[in-house]
């Protein structure tokens, strides 16, 4: 990180440098270190079922599921090709530029183009902490994991 700061042109970093100075929302800090650790969590509990119990020998398997069950969790576990329930459409209503059905189902589309890591990372910053929370719990319970794993 120190090594991209100093590539910065000096008037960019003073315009930055006021901003370091800023105490931060204690919440939004909490949510940000509950996103990092619930992500590597998940993350590993899908990599110790996918690749290690399971064998699979592709490698990105683990995220595929992950994120099949990040939209199933979103989903309330009803198929997604039937539609979305409400719960679906109020998790992404909270991004304030998805207000409507229609943009979520266009966003929610042009988001299953991208990358998987990009994927997991849209619906984890969606999610509460709570929600965060009851992901990794329910999804320990469907996978073989080490209990140390789960905060």
């Amino acid at each position: 990180m120190d090594e991209f700061i100093h590539r910065l042109p000096d008037d960019i970093i003073l315009y930055i440098i006021p901003y370091t100075y800023n105490i931060q929302n204690k919440n939004l800090l909490e949510d940000i270190r509950n996103y990092r650790d619930s992500k590597q969590i998940l993350l590993e509990i899908y990599h110790q079922f996918w690749m290690i119990y399971m064998r699979s020998q592709n490698l990105e398997e683990y995220k595929d599921w992950l994120i099949n069950d990040l939209f199933g969790y979103a989903n309330e576990h009803e198929p997604t090709m039937f539609g979305y329930v409400e719960h679906f459409y109020d998790i992404f209503k909270r991004n304030k530029l998805l207000q409507t059905n229609a943009k979520i189902i266009k966003y929610v589309s042009n988001l299953e183009k991208k990358q998987i890591t990009t994927q997991i990372n849209v619906f984890l910053g969606l999610l509460t902490i709570n929600e965060r929370k009851d992901v990794i719990a329910e999804f320990s319970v469907n996978h073989i994991v080490d209990p140390n794993l789960i905060i």
